[in-house]
């Protein structure tokens, strides 16, 4: 077998393949987090952190996945019985719920078909039924979906009614525009293994000066670990963390923050989008559709809806024996979506060679598509 866990292409939403210089920079040896070495490190993060995320405001980061900056969201901000209006269009969104209740928020529930986008109009109106609702959730890029929601314009009529907006940013961030201190996006989480090039295992989270008015008048915060003040005295007193960090992760992001920098910002959210635009035309040109509401599709992961003569598990383990793993969906999508990432260093090389071992894996399972069409049109997206 020529392809195994140690050399396939990985064209997952996370985790995503990263480069030779994050792996080098991992297996450094590993040196004590309470030394001044490695604090300077950790505060390079966080500063590399802060001009990735677009932001002046306070960043914070968390050993833990990107649902544990999920968790420090709601758990610091959000007190029993605190109304939240959490918008939902997928399996992400639909996280903030769940967490909400977890923590006694009452959960008001704005939910749309998957698929398609929450709209500003939408979130309008339900803010205008609910006056007394306190925050709002939203998942800038719908990982289950592979939708885009418009969260500048969410956030423009959230911050027209006085709401504290809280956002995922976990499949945008690093890979798509976002700007969250011109927005109005009071608090923004993100998480290592997508567009930021690192394996799972860390959270970031941003706190703008209106949910820090929220969290500094909590009585009470329940939770130990994700203690978001707690982060903030350490890091104020000498770059440092209130519990141990996870520093082989930390390495890697720093040296994954400093190739992201050295892109630059508009190179890198312009190639996410060229590798975007190619895998829609590609995979319509082989006969698919996609799922995303048109004018709102990811620029980081697409969802291609399968036609009635191809099977999930037989696709995709077509793919992987041809050493390319992709996803399929998830809940009531399982079976009836893959999804195909381009994110972090996903460039033309990928985007060729997934396409073509899509056809491969179709003509080889019997359906019928043009030969050559789905690199051709991703071709004509490279060319212009």
């Amino acid at each position: 077998m020529a392809y195994d866990e140690e050399n396939i292409l990985l064209m997952t939403p996370g985790p995503v393949s990263f480069h030779p210089r994050v792996y080098r920079a991992m297996s450094r040896v590993e040196y004590h987090h309470r030394t001044p070495e490695y604090r300077k490190t950790f505060a390079e993060c966080i500063s590399m952190m802060k001009e990735v995320m677009q932001t002046k405001n306070d960043v914070f980061i968390f050993a833990g996945s990107g649902t544990s900056a999920m968790e420090a969201a709601i758990a610091n901000c959000v007190s029993n019985g605190d109304k939240v209006l959490n918008l939902i269009n997928g399996k992400f969104s639909e996280r903030w719920k769940e967490i909400t209740e977890t923590f006694g928020g009452k959960s008001i529930p704005l939910e749309v078909e998957w698929g398609k986008a929450i709209k500003p109009e939408m979130v309008g109106e339900a803010l205008d039924r609910n006056p007394d609702v306190k925050f709002v959730t939203l998942c800038h890029n719908e990982t289950s979906t592979a939708v885009l929601n418009p969260g500048q314009e969410i956030a423009k009529v959230v911050r027209e009614h006085d709401k504290i907006l809280i956002v995922d940013g976990i499949t945008s961030v690093g890979g798509d525009y976002v700007y969250p201190d011109e927005w109005g996006f009071d608090i923004l989480i993100t998480g290592s293994q997508k567009c930021l090039g690192c394996p799972p295992g860390l959270g970031m989270i941003m706190v703008g000066p209106r949910a820090w008015d929220i969290i500094d008048k909590r009585e009470r915060i329940p939770s130990y670990y994700l203690n978001i003040p707690s982060y903030k005295k350490e890091f104020e007193k000498g770059s440092d963390t209130p519990y141990t960090s996870s520093i082989p992760l930390v390495y890697g992001l720093h040296e994954s923050l400093a190739m992201i920098i050295e892109e630059g910002y508009e190179n890198r959210v312009k190639r996410h989008r060229r590798m975007a635009k190619a895998v829609r035309e590609g995979t319509k040109a082989l006969g698919f559709q996609l799922l995303a509401e048109k004018g709102h599709e990811s620029n980081t992961l697409t969802a291609i809806k399968y036609p009635k003569e191809v099977e999930d598990g037989v696709f995709r383990k077509t793919m992987r024996g041809y050493g390319v793993l992709i996803a399929g969906g998830q809940a009531h999508l399982k079976g009836k979506i893959f999804r195909v990432a381009h994110m972090n260093l996903t460039a033309e090389r990928e985007i060729l060679l997934t396409l073509a071992i899509t056809e491969l894996s179709l003509r080889e399972l019997g359906f019928k598509c043009g030969k050559g069409v789905g690199v051709s049109a991703a071709e004509e997206v490279f060319l212009r």
